[in-house]
């Protein structure tokens, strides 16, 4: 594990050492990805979610709303 910490560390040396611009470029190549494959992962599982919990149609519903 204190291996994993140092590598971060280094890492977050590394960035907050750049300037602005790259700085702001490496983020927007790393996050932009991650949070829209965290974002398709939630849509999949509410989907997933709300078709399991949808309601069900009832045979004889004519569609009149009664």
């Amino acid at each position: 594990m204190s291996g994993v910490l140092a590598w971060w560390d280094s890492v977050e040396e590394w960035l907050t050492g750049l300037p602005f611009i790259p700085q702001l470029v490496v983020f927007l190549l790393i996050a932009t990805p991650l949070a829209a494959a965290i974002a398709f992962g939630v849509n999949y599982l509410v989907g997933k979610a709300f078709s399991v919990l949808a309601r069900r149609d009832v045979e004889d519903d004519h569609g009149l709303g009664i």
